[in-house]
């Protein structure tokens, strides 16, 4: 503790040695020097408050136009959305259409192609009947060889 304070003694000596030097170089300070600095004072404040008024101005109007840039974007995004939207709509219709046309002609062919298959049939038992009715009756299987149906 001794040494701490025999240090703070030394070094107040040395400041006030230091003292005494820069006290022989005296500078007069005036009124007059006192009134500028106080003038100085009073318009580096102002200034200072004029470039805060400034940037205030300037940080809203860069607010005001982030606002606005982000509206743009926004309504962009919903127009985009919308859009998106309404070709996922149509891509559903279309594919809804194509898979119900194919189903009512597969469903309406149906019974048509049944009926078709029981006239084939119909139609086969029929030639088979004319076949055999032929080989029992030379003059009707004339007519059908000069028709060429057998």
């Amino acid at each position: 503790m001794k040494m701490k304070m025999k240090k703070y003694i030394l070094l107040l000596f040395f400041v006030s040695l230091l003292k005494i030097n820069a006290d022989s170089k005296v500078i007069p300070y005036t009124m007059d020097d006192r009134d500028r600095m106080m003038r100085l004072e009073v318009k580096l404040e102002e200034g200072l408050k004029t470039i805060d008024a400034k940037f205030d101005a300037i940080n809203s109007k860069f607010d005001a136009e982030s606002k606005k840039s982000d509206a743009r974007f926004e309504a962009l995004q919903r127009q985009i959305d919308f859009t998106n939207n309404l070709i996922l709509t149509l891509i559903a219709g279309l594919l809804g259409s194509i898979i119900y046309m194919w189903w009512d002609r597969r469903a309406a062919n149906a019974p048509i192609k049944d009926a078709v298959e029981l006239e084939a049939k119909k139609n086969k038992n029929i030639v088979l009947a004319l076949k055999e009715y032929a080989n029992i009756n030379p003059e009707f299987k004339n007519i059908f060889d000069r028709a060429a149906i057998l």
